[in-house]
């Protein structure tokens, strides 16, 4: 028994140099390849993080509009308490997490935050305007 594993033993060989090469190009190709698409996925989930809370925070200004009546009287405070996981506020939104601006008129709001990724993003509802609600983002992204 001891003859035959030192035989096996002896038979084998490492890789060469030149086949440990090969799989570290084509390791490094598939890097090429995966990391900036990795990278534009995460910018893309940012910009959705963003419109999301964005479509959240009109559904809670509608839902105080249902309560009260009229859109100039909803203020950032009545919308905290409706949703605490949004930091509503009235002077311009900076770029950390869950926060609105809100800008109320007696004809609609406006919303808008940043993501994560830099891009600027704006929910409008006016009244007065066809189409009623915009909803615009910063250069080279659509929303």
């Amino acid at each position: 028994m001891f003859p035959d594993i030192r035989s096996r033993a002896t038979g084998q060989r490492g890789f060469s140099l030149i086949e440990l090469l090969v799989v570290v190009v084509i390791i490094g190709l598939l890097a090429a390849i995966a990391i900036p698409t990795l990278l534009g996925q995460q910018g893309r989930a940012k910009d959705a993080a963003a419109e999301s809370l964005l479509r959240t925070a009109a559904s809670d200004v509608e839902a105080d509009y249902t309560s009260i009546q009229a859109y100039a009287s909803i203020t950032p405070a009545q919308l905290n308490a409706i949703e605490p996981a949004i930091t509503f506020q009235a002077t311009a939104a900076t770029a950390a997490n869950n926060q609105v601006q809100v800008t109320v008129t007696a004809n609609g709001y406006s919303l808008q935050t940043n993501s994560a990724s830099g891009a600027a993003y704006a929910y409008v509802k006016d009244l007065t305007k066809s189409p009623v609600v915009s909803r615009t983002c910063g250069t080279g992204c659509t929303w």
